[in-house]
């Protein structure tokens, strides 16, 4: 119990984390969180704005505030984080906060912007200068992150967009960051990068935050490689699980101009950047798309194929707990026959869990980093 009960100055909550493993180790809290709620604690607003909670993982802000009678909006580009949210606050019988995804741009008057620092500079970017106008529209913006986490070059980004910060104390290994009360005018900058792929004509637009962000991921390339080698049906039904940019489904659609593809991945602005990718390069072609855990919320007919290129972390939490989600997701939604093509580092050891689930599986491409494996669903 002590593992999933968060005590903080606002009293106690069970909370879990997203995607649900097996003898979970790890807090869907940390120190960075129970700082933030001590602040608001030690120094209530004086008015009744609601509160932006900015890339509240997996709802603890949100929880320990609404259970006070605090509005809260809460903003960030987690699917997994808005769905744990709402499990959260359910969980203690505490009302949602409003949600927005990270496509959309926050509005209006705030008393308060608490904002959890990203591991990606991209969306800490992205984010800070979306905020600007917040702050000085009468808004504190007070920033929160483990010791470890925030480095230098993630405090002179952060001091190239806002200004110069200031720190608190560390406690239990986090700080607290403390903004100015006006920052200037917001100098919002064009967060689409593009990655130009001559060999295959491809320039894809790749927003914040997205994986590979302005390079051709390794693991891709190789994975791209032997799409030829698997055989799908005529008009398959293909899943690009994990999709980033959409690369993957877009060589797909290459190799087999009949499919029915399908994008999921965690990130909004992923999903939003494989949307523009398919309209750039084949308007005339539908296609799905769908930021959720995995393929978990889907409920439509079998794949053929699945191809994945599974991350390794959740933020700064290194683990394979999301492919494993991915690996037992698609092997629910493949048709018998159908097959899961999967990249991923030597060392993860992704082979053990896909014979757990598939049995016979196959070795298609390797290098010295990376290897590709063929897993079909038994009729």
């Amino acid at each position: 119990m002590s593992n999933t009960l968060m005590t903080s100055p606002f009293g106690s909550a069970q909370l879990l984390r997203r995607p649900r493993r097996p003898r979970e180790v790890l807090q869907a809290w940390d120190a960075a969180d129970l700082l933030l709620l001590q602040h608001m604690a030690d120094q209530p607003p004086d008015g009744d704005e609601p509160v932006l909670l900015v890339n509240d993982r997996f709802g603890a802000l949100a929880v320990a505030l609404q259970q006070e009678g605090y509005r809260c909006v809460s903003w960030g580009d987690s699917a997994v984080a808005q769905l744990a949210t709402v499990e959260n606050t359910g969980r203690n019988g505490a009302a949602n906060p409003q949600f927005l995804p990270a496509t959309e741009v926050p509005t209006g008057q705030y008393s308060r912007i608490f904002f959890r620092l990203p591991k990606s500079h991209s969306l800490l970017r992205f984010q800070l200068e979306r905020l600007i106008d917040l702050v000085n529209a009468g808004a504190q913006l007070i920033g929160a992150g483990m010791v470890k986490h925030i480095d230098r070059p993630t405090i002179d980004l952060i001091d190239s967009i806002a200004g110069p910060t200031q720190p608190s104390l560390a406690w239990k290994k986090a700080r607290l960051i403390f903004f100015g009360e006006a920052l200037g005018p917001a100098d919002i900058q064009e967060d689409r990068q593009v990655t130009n792929l001559p060999e295959w004509d491809l320039a894809l637009s790749n927003r914040a935050n997205v994986f590979s962000r302005g390079k051709l991921d390794r693991g891709s390339r190789l994975l791209i490689g032997v799409m030829p080698q698997l055989s799908p049906p005529g008009q398959p039904r293909i899943a690009d699980l994990g999709c980033g940019n959409g690369l993957l489904g877009l060589r797909a659609l290459h190799h087999w101009p009949q499919a029915q593809l399908h994008f999921f991945d965690d990130s909004f602005l992923a999903i939003d950047s494989a949307r523009e990718n398919m309209a750039a390069h084949y308007p005339t072609t539908k296609a799905q798309f769908c930021a959720g855990d995995g393929m978990t919320a889907y409920q439509g007919a079998p794949f053929d194929l699945v191809l994945c290129n599974p991350p390794f972390h959740q933020e700064y939490d290194l683990g394979d707990h999301i492919a494993r989600q991915m690996f037992r997701d698609a092997h629910y939604h493949l048709s018998p026959g159908g097959q899961l093509c999967v990249v991923g580092n030597r060392h993860l050891g992704y082979h053990q869990d896909l014979k757990r689930l598939f049995g016979k599986i196959e070795v298609i491409a390797s290098d010295p980093k990376f290897v590709v494996l063929l897993a079909k669903k038994s009729g």
